[in-house]
C-alpha cells in the first residue's frame, strides 16, 4: 500500500512538471532580421527594428506582393533597454531577436560610444553575439528601410554582404558583435568596422515598386572603413587605404590583386592575380629602444586575366610577374599601415604580439601605445607563387596580333 501511494505521487508530480508553462506563441511574436541604433539631438536612444511578417515573406525573392516582407519601426528611451522596452507601447507583438542577422550604427552612435549596445548583447539571453555589425554614416535607421529585390528580408541582404560569397572582394574584414567586444576589451587596442551606405534613390526603395523594376533605384553597398579608437569613432580609412589591413591581419581568404606587368605598354594595361591562399607572420622586435615588426606574406594564386604580350611558358616570366604582384601587395599593406598610423590606432593587433614577446617593456608602453604605436617600423617581406596561368598561355591579344 505504501509503494503505490508513493507511485501515485511520483506520477502526479510527472504531471504537474509536463508541458511548457512559459510558452510563447510564435504568432505572438515579432521576429526581428535587423537592428539599427541612433541618437537624437539630446543623446536619446532611437532603437529601429526590422520586424519579419511571415505571411509575405513567404513567396521567393524578387516576385510581386501585396505587402512588404519586412515592416520598420523605432521607439525611444533614455537607454538602450528603455527605448526597446518602449516598442510595447506601438506593437502587439512581443521583439524575439534571436533570428537578428546585422546590427548598424550611426556615426553619431560611434561618436557617443558603443558600450551601452554592447552591454545589452551580452546580458540578453536571446541575442547572439556573432551577429554582424556595420557603421552608418548618416541616420542607422536608413538602411533597414531600403527594399532588395535579389533579397526577400532586407536583413539578410545586409549579412550576405558581408559573409556570402566573398571571393575575389575580400579586401574589408567582417566585424562580428564578439569581435568588438573583445576587441574594444583591450585598453591598448582599436577597433574597425566596415561601412555600409545607400547608393541611389533611397525614397524610392521604400516601396514595393522597387520589385517592379530591372534596375533598382537604389543599393546597399560596403564601402569604407570606420576606425574606433578608445571606444569611440576617430577617422575613415577609404577602401584603398583598408585595401591592405586582410593582408596585415592574417584574415584574408581571397581577393584579386590588380597591376602592371613589363610589357610594351605596362601602364596602358591592368592585370589581374587571383589569391587562392595567403598567410601572414609577424615578428615584433625591440632594439636599441626601437620598436619594429617584421611582416612575412605567402600568397598563392591563379593568373587570371592580363593584356601582357609575354611568353608565360617561360618560368622567368612567371617569376618577372611575380615580382609586380609582390610589389603591388607590399604597396598596399605599407598604405594601409601608415593610414592607420596617422589615426594612432592599433587596429592590426601589433600591441598583443608585442605584449607576448615583451612583457616586461609592455607594461611600460602601454601607458602610452597610441604614441608608440605611431612610431614602428614596418618591414614588409613578400612571396607570390603563380600556381597556374588557366587555359592559355599567351594573352588573346598576343594571339590575335592587335597590338602589332
Amino acid at each position: 500500500m505504501k509503494h503505490r501511494l508513493i507511485l501515485m505521487l511520483l506520477i502526479i508530480c510527472l504531471c504537474l512538471q509536463s508541458g511548457c508553462g512559459n510558452k510563447i506563441e510564435l504568432n505572438k511574436l515579432g521576429i526581428v532580421s535587423a537592428m539599427a541604433f541612433d541618437l537624437d539631438e539630446s543623446n536619446q536612444w532611437i532603437v529601429t527594428f526590422q520586424i519579419i511578417i511571415p505571411q509575405a515573406s513567404q513567396g521567393q525573392s524578387g516576385t510581386a506582393s501585396s505587402q512588404s516582407p519586412v515592416s520598420v519601426f523605432s521607439s525611444q528611451g533614455k537607454t538602450v533597454l528603455q527605448a526597446i522596452q518602449n516598442q510595447e507601447l506601438e506593437t502587439p507583438r512581443r521583439l524575439f531577436f534571436s533570428h537578428n542577422r546585422a546590427v548598424i550604427i550611426s556615426r553619431r552612435v560611434a561618436e557617443y560610444g558603443v558600450d551601452s549596445i554592447l552591454d545589452f548583447f551580452l546580458r540578453n539571453i536571446e541575442t547572439r553575439e556573432n551577429v554582424d555589425i556595420l557603421l552608418s554614416d548618416g541616420e542607422a535607421k536608413n538602411v533597414l528601410e531600403v527594399l532588395t529585390p535579389m533579397e526577400t528580408l532586407p536583413g539578410n541582404a545586409i549579412a550576405n554582404l558581408i559573409n556570402e560569397k566573398r571571393d575575389g572582394m575580400s579586401n574589408w574584414v567582417p566585424s562580428k558583435i564578439h569581435d568588438l567586444i573583445v576587441t574594444l576589451a583591450k585598453p591598448a587596442a582599436g577597433a574597425a568596422l566596415p561601412e555600409i551606405k545607400i547608393s541611389g534613390n533611397k525614397e524610392e526603395t521604400k516601396s514595393l515598386d522597387a520589385f517592379k523594376e530591372t534596375r533598382s533605384p537604389a543599393v546597399l553597398k560596403i564601402d569604407r572603413f570606420g576606425v574606433f579608437k578608445q571606444g569611440k569613432f576617430a577617422a575613415w580609412l577609404s577602401r584603398k587605404e583598408s585595401a591592405g589591413i586582410p593582408w596585415l591581419t592574417d584574415r584574408l581568404n581571397s581577393t584579386t590583386v590588380v597591376f602592371s606587368c613589363e610589357g610594351k605598354r605596362p601602364k596602358d594595361k591592368d592585370s589581374s592575380f587571383s589569391v587562392e591562399s595567403s598567410r601572414t607572420r609577424i615578428m615584433p622586435k625591440f632594439s636599441d629602444g626601437r620598436l619594429s615588426m617584421s611582416v612575412d606574406v605567402d600568397a598563392k594564386g591563379i593568373l587570371f586575366e592580363t593584356p601582357c604580350e609575354l611568353d608565360l611558358k617561360k618560368p622567368a616570366i612567371l617569376r618577372q610577374l611575380e615580382k609586380q604582384i609582390q610589389e603591388q601587395i607590399k604597396n598596399d599593406m605599407e598604405r594601409s599601415f601608415q593610414a592607420v598610423k596617422k589615426v594612432k590606432a592599433d587596429i592590426l593587433g601589433f600591441g598583443d604580439a608585442f605584449h607576448k614577446a615583451y612583457p616586461r617593456e609592455w607594461k611600460t608602453w602601454s601607458e602610452n601605445w597610441d604614441n608608440e604605436f605611431a612610431k614602428i617600423q614596418l618591414d614588409i617581406n613578400v612571396k607570390v607563387t603563380i600556381r597556374r596561368t588557366g587555359m592559355i598561355n599567351d594573352s588573346f591579344s598576343k594571339m590575335s596580333g592587335k597590338n602589332k
